[in-house]
């Protein structure tokens, strides 16, 4: 993807967006975004073949947007409680920058089809973690973040917990829209939302009842608990290269910059496809990776799974 392309891709992104907003998808013609753009219909068709590419395209903007910022929230230096709070802050200011697109998406379902292909997906029972890179990534640091906040005895009721903040923080922007109140700023929210979550693992740790999202229906998706030889530990870094990819899809970075950072993905994957991975590649791709500010949170969940497997590796 050339710069001048990855910035058109943005602004019809931007464009798109706000025409969404103020028409609806379905009332949102090809025609009028290219207008709005200030392109030719021909120049949108050669980024979008459709409208619902476009579609598509903007949903995995927003998905990798948000799991990037998650994951950099994750890497700073902070308490496990501080981390908490940064999280649903990121998860609070991207719900905004989305949220009309999104309920729109909900709503328009049937049109776009990606509501369609979930439920086909969730029949096969092919909704694995590796097909929703997002959802495992949230989970997993918002349940590290309880674990340390509350302790491991918390970990039974992380499902459920998940849940609720998922639920609040969604619906404290909802309430200005559907309850006609005024808008929540968003420290207010955050500080609402800890006394909640404070007070529920208090309720929980007291009575401790069975969990409703019991961990069996959750187990499957946390890969860095398993043991590295296990089948689910050993697509992880996989699982991080591939979202290292999408990042890089949307990052500012240069061409010739992203291009390099996009080969040293291929030779490192390529290694950890051999039998034996060579430590010199390995930390060599690692050291160049550490250059490219916008992957560090996936790299800091990286480095340590490669090193720790070529250290057992030297071992035999």
């Amino acid at each position: 993807m050339t710069d001048r392309s990855a910035e058109r891709k943005q602004t019809i992104f931007t464009v798109a967006l706000s025409l969404f907003s103020e028409r609806g998808i379905k009332a949102t013609s090809m025609q009028d975004i290219a207008e709005r753009c200030g392109f030719s219909k021909g120049t949108l068709y050669q980024h979008f073949r459709s409208k619902e590419e476009l579609i598509r395209s903007i949903h995995e903007y927003a998905l990798a947007t948000l799991q990037q910022k998650l994951e950099s929230a994750a890497s700073q230096d902070r308490s496990a409680r501080e981390t908490f709070v940064a999280q649903i802050e990121v998860l609070l200011h991207s719900l905004i920058e989305f949220k009309t697109f999104m309920v729109m998406q909900i709503r328009e379902q049937e049109f776009t089809g990606i509501g369609d292909g979930l439920r086909k997906q969730q029949a096969a029972g092919a909704c694995a973690p590796e097909r929703h890179p997002l959802l495992t990534t949230a989970f997993v640091q918002v349940r590290r973040s309880l674990i340390g906040i509350y302790g491991p005895e918390i970990d039974a009721y992380s499902g459920d917990l998940f849940i609720l903040i998922s639920g609040l923080t969604f619906s404290y922007l909802q309430l200005a829209d559907d309850w006609g109140m005024p808008e929540i700023p968003i420290p207010q929210s955050l500080r609402h939302l800890e006394r909640m979550v404070d007070a529920a693992v208090e309720r929980l740790l007291q009575s401790n009842p069975e969990p409703l999202i019991a961990p069996a229906l959750w187990a499957g998706w946390i890969e860095e608990t398993q043991a590295p030889g296990d089948s689910g530990a050993a697509k992880r870094p996989f699982i991080l290269i591939r979202q290292m990819r999408d990042t890089l899809a949307w990052s500012p970075l240069l061409r010739a910059e992203r291009e390099e950072t996009m080969q040293t993905l291929d030779v490192l994957e390529a290694e950890l496809n051999e039998e034996y991975p060579r430590r010199a590649v390995v930390k060599g791709m690692l050291a160049n990776l550490r250059e490219v500010h916008s992957l560090h949170g996936a790299l800091e969940q990286l480095e340590p799974i490669l090193l720790y497997r070529l250290d057992e590796q030297a071992a035999f």
